[in-house]
């Protein structure tokens, strides 16, 4: 099985930045830090915003949206409920297996560290 690397968005922008330099090829880099993916650093360039000729190319903004305070607050108030009303729907549900266990005297929730049936 390959081993999967993931690197940090900081080391990304400090390899694209020797290469766009000029400090380091893409190979030299992709040797020098061990990156595998061939098209690695090609891909990292695309995502800082570095064309393959050298130059920036405009980044694609993304969009921020600010929200109010009344309205932070009004989506907190709903997300609050929206869990309350969760966690009663979750409480019901299991008040209602436990009565269906006793009353039909079969175990209906599944034991930790219970191996599936093989079909």
């Amino acid at each position: 099985m390959k081993k999967v690397n993931y690197y940090t968005d900081e080391f990304k922008e400090k390899v694209v930045n020797e290469v766009h330099n000029g400090l380091i090829s893409k190979e030299e880099a992709r040797r020098r830090y061990g990156i595998r993916g061939k098209s690695a650093v090609l891909n990292w360039m695309s995502k800082f915003g570095v064309s393959k000729k050298g130059g920036y190319m405009p980044r694609k903004r993304q969009e921020t949206t600010t929200k109010s305070k009344e309205e932070l607050e009004a989506e907190n108030l709903r997300l609050r409920q929206e869990l309350e009303e969760e966690r009663l729907k979750s409480m019901a549900l299991n008040v209602m297996i436990d009565i269906a266990e006793s009353q039909f005297n079969i175990p209906i929730r599944k034991k930790h560290g219970a191996k599936q049936s093989k079909k």
